[in-house]
């Protein structure tokens, strides 16, 4: 499901349309779109990494979900070596609707000790990572 198709589209503060898909901000965490067939590189991880730790600035506690509503590729290593610019542990969590989605989530995950959770809505996603912000204070 499109964010903009979810309940909680209401509570968007800002949107930043990317080359490769929209990052949504909220108050404690960010929602990413990636856009169908994109290779999600070292540039578009930065640019990722730039608002998390933007929108995270004097917070405590900022999580991201990746909304996976089109297939695309993840260059795992790419997002190893972009992985120290992030400034601090982001609680994560990955939207899959499909197994293919499914088992790439799977598959990254083994190869970079990710430790994002795998969510079959959006909504789950929004519950687990707010209830893991709130424990976090």
């Amino acid at each position: 499901m499109y964010l903009t198709e979810s309940i909680i589209s209401t509570e968007v503060k800002k949107v930043h349309n990317l080359k490769k898909g929209t990052l949504y901000v909220f108050d404690n965490f960010i929602v990413s779109e990636f856009n169908e067939g994109i290779i999600l590189d070292f540039d578009c991880i930065v640019e990722v990494y730039h608002y998390l730790n933007l929108y995270s600035k004097n917070k405590h506690n900022f999580g991201y979900i990746s909304n996976r509503i089109h297939q695309y590729t993840v260059k795992v290593t790419d997002f190893m070596k972009a992985n120290v610019l992030a400034q601090k542990m982001y609680p994560s969590a990955v939207v899959a609707y499909d197994e293919a989605s499914k088992n790439t989530f799977k598959f990254e995950k083994q190869l970079n000790n990710c430790h994002a959770i795998l969510c079959d809505s959006l909504e789950n996603a929004v519950v687990y990572l707010t209830g893991v912000l709130t424990k976090v204070c």
